[in-house]
């Protein structure tokens, strides 16, 4: 049963753990839904297994590492930004539209990769943009 409920807690926090219409669901209303005893400890050991279980590891897929391995994949995209400042700008344009992008409630059917990809074009086009203006 610890498992069952680590599944279902897992599925929520990745689902986001407040669907409208329905509020905040609680740890201690996962524990309660076991037949047996069972402490938060114990859950959060279960969710570690079973995230152990399917090979997830996490900080694995961040759009931080993305971007790393774009910049060294890429030398056009290196000749393009320049090193430096160019690079350093097109950076900070795709944090902050990734950082606006976790409001969007159809955010998690797209891929980290594609999202980080997407951000990065834009940050190159605002950062040339602002060069030759």
């Amino acid at each position: 049963w610890d498992a069952v409920v680590a599944c279902l807690a897992l599925s929520v926090k990745f689902h986001r753990d407040v669907l409208f219409p329905l509020d905040v669901i609680y740890a201690h209303e996962f524990l309660d839904l076991a037949p047996h005893e069972m402490a938060f400890e114990d859950l959060e050991g279960a969710q570690r297994d079973v995230l152990g279980a399917v090979g997830y590891r996490i900080g694995s897929a961040t759009p931080g590492a993305f971007m790393e391995e774009m910049w060294e994949a890429l030398p056009t995209l290196r000749r393009l930004v320049g090193d430096g400042d160019g690079w350093e700008g097109v950076q900070e344009e795709a944090w902050a539209i990734l950082y606006d992008a976790l409001y969007q409630a159809d955010i998690l059917q797209y891929p980290a990769s594609l999202i980080t990809g997407v951000a990065v074009i834009e940050g190159v086009l605002e950062v040339l943009s602002r060069r030759y203006k």
